[in-house]
């Protein structure tokens, strides 16, 4: 059996573990066009950890606020709905599987981007008729397969991560390389397990190679993965690609020259994340 094949192998002994009832029913609302602060908050007021971060994150300094927040659906209110998804996914990820070899902040921060470009990107996408309101979970949870590759294969993993940096090579190649998988399938087979829509599996399993499905959502992914790695907010592994096939913008009808604004956009954003990170 060579090392791959057991891999492969040790991989399909994974024990994944179960999503927190909590983080389903948010993630059901959250996928909703005109999810209210009170549907949002009579489901975090059922779990204390989840309304006790949301409480903190609506009083902290960072967002401004003067007044302390006291309920649940006040803290909503205060902190929106962009923050609350937030703080759910950042909440369901640490809880789930905190990786061990490598740095979270990075990773999350990266994973942000990638779903802040998406929704940017949809915007602007003109042979879009309808968005789609999985778009941003989808590029929130693109790289989740790291967190299983991490908590499977431990120091195993590390190696991975540290030759994907040495030799400045795309992490997802490497991975095949010295795994036989990556952590884009490897994602996309947790949430297919944890029975996520369909749209988000495909979207997970498939954003380095989107034309594998041709799903709408899976194609912006891939170009706002693209847009973060190669503005340099990547996952830790430093990897600046220099390129992205004509035919992504094309497909998706965005103007390239946009890009600059939507940079602009995404670096707005994630300074409302640093205080999502911190809540978390």
């Amino acid at each position: 059996m060579t090392a791959n094949e057991q891999v492969l192998q040790q991989l399909e002994t994974v024990n994944f573990p179960t999503p927190p009832t909590i983080v389903v029913r948010l993630v059901q609302l959250l996928a909703k066009d005109n999810v209210t602060a009170e549907e949002l908050g009579a489901a975090m007021a059922l779990d204390a950890g989840m309304a006790a971060r949301v409480l903190h994150l609506a009083n902290s300094v960072a967002l401004g606020g003067s007044t302390p927040v006291e309920s649940i659906p006040e803290a909503v209110l205060r902190v929106g709905v962009d923050g609350v998804r937030d703080l759910v996914f950042a909440l369901a990820m640490v809880g789930a599987m905190r990786p061990a070899h490598f740095d979270y902040r990075p990773f999350w921060r990266h994973s942000l981007a990638v779903a802040f470009t998406a929704q940017a990107l949809q915007t602007r996408a003109l042979n879009l008729t309808t968005p789609f309101p999985e778009t941003y979970a989808a590029g929130l949870l693109h790289d989740l397969g790291m967190l299983v590759l991490d908590r499977a294969l431990g120091e195993r993993y590390r190696e991975v991560l540290d030759a994907a940096r040495t030799t400045s090579r795309p992490l997802v190649e490497v991975e095949h390389e010295m795994l036989g998988t990556d952590h884009a399938s490897t994602g996309g087979r947790m949430l297919g397990i944890w029975r996520f829509p369909p749209l988000l599996v495909d979207a997970v399993a498939n954003h380095h190679h989107p034309w594998v499905s041709g799903q709408t959502v899976t194609q912006l992914v891939h170009l706002a993965d693209f847009i973060c790695n190669h503005q340099g907010i990547h996952h830790g592994t430093g990897f600046f690609p220099q390129a992205c096939e004509r035919r992504v913008w094309d497909e998706l009808g965005v103007d390239a020259e946009a890009l600059p604004q939507i940079v602009a956009e995404v670096q707005t954003e994630l300074s409302r994340a640093e205080a999502v990170l911190a809540a978390a």
